[in-house]
């Protein structure tokens, strides 16, 4: 894989989670079906998603694409970021039933999830060979 497929990658699930927290808030938020307990655990991620995550994605994929050192190392931490937050999605889904709720919600987790911990790793094995 090369440096710009990476950057690309990069762009699209900063942008995607950007764009999760718009629907989120606009949409998901406002439902008066979802749980408490649902409400809860999503309403502590927009911090870690919008002030680490998208913004190490971001500044990753600019890196990547100048070819400046940075870039190796901000893909590391975005890859260990989303690595952390799709796991902790994952346990928190099995123990709470996020798998088994509506086909549109079970498929957008799992999208989600997956994204993390798929790109999560590819994110740091591929940085790291650029050593």
């Amino acid at each position: 894989m090369n440096s710009t497929l990476i950057a690309i990658f990069e762009i699209l699930i900063g942008v995607g989670l950007i764009g999760f927290w718009i629907y989120f808030f606009l949409v998901e938020n406002k439902n008066p079906e979802k749980s408490k307990v649902y409400l809860g655990f999503e309403r502590s991620f927009p911090v870690p998603d919008l002030g680490w995550a998208t913004p190490s994605l971001l500044i990753a994929a600019i890196g990547l694409l100048s070819e400046q050192p940075y870039g190796i190392f901000f893909t590391i931490t975005s890859g260990s970021a989303l690595l952390f937050l799709g796991l902790l999605d994952i346990s928190f889904n099995i123990q709470n039933g996020g798998y088994t709720t509506n086909i549109g919600d079970t498929i957008m987790n799992l999208f989600i999830n997956l994204v993390c911990i798929i790109f999560g790793p590819l994110f740091m094995i591929f940085a790291w060979g650029l050593f």
